[in-house]
C-alpha cells in the first residue's frame, strides 16, 4: 500500500510538472507570435477607373510621347491614335498593328505623367490578353515623377507586369543602380493564364516594394545588399500601360521580345478592365 501510494505520488508530481512546462511552452509561443505580428498597414482607395466610357480620362491619363530615357521599347508608339488605346465595352483596349506602308508595327500607350502619382500604397490592374505574337510586348509598370536620382536606372523601376510574345508567364522586375552606374535589379517570372484575366498589384512601402500576381505574393524588393543611399523609390511613381513590339532592328540590337516573323496575327491586344490605386495611411 506505502509503494502504490508513493508511485501515485511520483505520478501525479510528474504530471504536474509536465503540464506546468507545457503552459509554460504555450504562453512562450503565444508571446512570440504576437511579437512577431506585424502591424496591419491600412490604404485609402484614391483612384478607381473601369474604362466604363467612351474614352480614357484625360484628367488622369495622356497619350505617351518619346522621353529622351527611352528609346528601342517605343520605336512605334504612336500618339492620340484612337484604334491602338481605345475604351470600349468597359476596358481599355492597348493595340499594336502591322503598317504596310512603314512595313514596320504601331503600339499604343498612355501614362499618367504629370497628372497622377503616388509615393506610397497599392496598385492593382486586371487585365487579359486578347491577341497576341511573336514580338510583341505588353507592360504595366511604374516610373519616377521626380526621380530622387537622375537618369536611368539610378532613378528606378517598377515593372509590375511584362509579356513577351506568347508566354505562359509574365516578368516582374525591379530595376535600379548600386549608387554608382552599375545597374541591379531582382525579378521574378510567375505563372498567368493566358486567355482569362489577371490580377497584376505593387504594394509600394517605405524601404520595401511588394509584386503581386492573382493575389499572390511573388516578389519582395528591399534595400538590402545595396548602398543605402542608392534606394530610388522614396518619391512619387507614375504608371505606364502599353502594348510594345520589339523594335525590328532599328536600334541596331537583338531586343528583348525578338522580332515579329510573320504579321498574320496581328493586331496584337490586351485588354485592361480597371486600375486601382489606394495610398498608405500614415
Amino acid at each position: 500500500m506505502k509503494s502504490i501510494t508513493i508511485n501515485l505520488f511520483k505520478i501525479t508530481l510528474v504530471s504536474a510538472t509536465i503540464c506546468i512546462g507545457l503552459a509554460s511552452c504555450s504562453s512562450s509561443n503565444i508571446e512570440d507570435e504576437i511579437i512577431k505580428e506585424e502591424p496591419q498597414l491600412k490604404f485609402k482607395l484614391i483612384y478607381e477607373d473601369e474604362f466604363n466610357g467612351d474614352a480614357y480620362d484625360t484628367n488622369y491619363w495622356s497619350s505617351y510621347q518619346t522621353q529622351s530615357w527611352s528609346s528601342a521599347w517605343n520605336h512605334y508608339v504612336v500618339p492620340n491614335d484612337a484604334y491602338l488605346a481605345e475604351v470600349k465595352d468597359g476596358n481599355l483596349h492597348l493595340r499594336a498593328r502591322w503598317n504596310l506602308d512603314s512595313n514596320t508595327p504601331e503600339t499604343g500607350a498612355i501614362q499618367t505623367k504629370d497628372k497622377f502619382s503616388f509615393k506610397y500604397g497599392k496598385m492593382e490592374v486586371k487585365a487579359k490578353f486578347a491577341s497576341a505574337g511573336n514580338g510583341g510586348w505588353p507592360a504595366i509598370w511604374l516610373m519616377p515623377q521626380n526621380p530622387v536620382y537622375e537618369g536611368w536606372p539610378k532613378g528606378g523601376e517598377i515593372d509590375v507586369m511584362e509579356r513577351l510574345n506568347t508566354d505562359a508567364f509574365v516578368y516582374q522586375v525591379m530595376h535600379q543602380s548600386d549608387g554608382e552606374n552599375k545597374h541591379i535589379s531582382s525579378s521574378k517570372t510567375p505563372q498567368i493564364s493566358t486567355t482569362e484575366y489577371n490580377t497584376y498589384g505593387v504594394v509600394k512601402l517605405p524601404n520595401k516594394i511588394e509584386l503581386y500576381v492573382n493575389g499572390k505574393l511573388t516578389l519582395t524588393h528591399e534595400p538590402k545588399g545595396v548602398n543605402k543611399d542608392s534606394w530610388p523609390f522614396e518619391t512619387d511613381f507614375y504608371i505606364i500601360l502599353n502594348y510594345a513590339c520589339a523594335d525590328q532592328g532599328q536600334s541596331g540590337i537583338n531586343f528583348w521580345p525578338g522580332n515579329v516573323n510573320s504579321t498574320d496575327n496581328f493586331p496584337y491586344e490586351m485588354a485592361i478592365d480597371y486600375v486601382k490605386v489606394w495610398k498608405l495611411v500614415e
